[in-house]
């Protein structure tokens, strides 16, 4: 269940979830900081074999919901696990009164710059925080980008084609109608652009690792 992806340093978890007649993959990273605790990146359904498997590879320190959507099991996922702090998105407290009490995503958490938040404005549907591991390179990401491999339901792989995410790196285009402040959305993207992505972690279906800064650069290249 819990796949190693960088050895000692990245794994990733996935679970499925329904949406009605359509069926999607949720994806759970975790990266271990220098200081031996491990960082949980939307987290998924803390089956007792995933509490088991993380235990192996450290304690769990921290737990974030990057943005306003991945929040379905992070209150209990926090439960299990007494010592670790949560972290949510802003604005999520809005939405799940029960989650005031956590701290807020500044992008700026005690982890930083091991792992450099990038807070994306512009789209407060989602006021998603996406994140760089330096030293592997990696990129991880939530709802800001999606990309649907071949080994999906014919439905599945239906939606993905109409919002022009089957196939390829891009944002949805659910995404880009909700977009808000298309100048402050620019500005965000703008620092990511200059990141040395090695390979980018999709919280859905695909995990990107061939010419990952190249897709990335042209996932927005429609901004311009």
């Amino acid at each position: 269940m819990l796949n190693e992806l960088i050895p000692g340093t990245i794994w990733n978890a996935q679970y499925s979830l329904s949406f009605g007649p359509i069926k999607i993959k949720t994806r759970m990273t975790v990266i271990r900081l220098s200081n031996g605790t491990l960082w949980v990146h939307s987290p998924i359904e803390p089956s007792p074999e995933l509490v088991d498997a993380l235990q192996v590879i450290g304690p769990v320190g921290h737990v974030v919901a990057p943005n306003k959507s991945h929040h379905l099991f992070f209150k209990a996922f926090v439960r299990q696990y007494p010592s670790a702090k949560g972290y949510i998105a802003p604005g999520l407290d809005s939405k799940r009164a029960e989650l005031a009490d956590y701290d807020q995503l500044t992008g700026q958490q005690l982890w930083s710059p091991e792992l450099q938040g990038y807070f994306i404005q512009g789209l407060p549907v989602i006021n998603e925080t996406v994140w760089f591991h330096a030293d592997t390179g990696t990129l991880v990401v939530a709802d800001l980008l999606f990309c649907f491999g071949p080994d999906n339901s014919k439905l599945t792989s239906l939606v993905a084609s109409l919002l022009g995410v089957r196939g390829r790196l891009a944002m949805s285009k659910t995404m880009k109608i909700m977009i808000k402040d298309k100048d402050k959305l620019i500005g965000s993207i703008a620092p990511l652009m200059d990141l040395p992505i090695q390979r980018i972690v999709l919280a859905h279906d695909q995990i990107i690792t061939e010419n990952a800064s190249d897709q990335f650069k042209q996932a927005f290249s429609w901004l311009d």
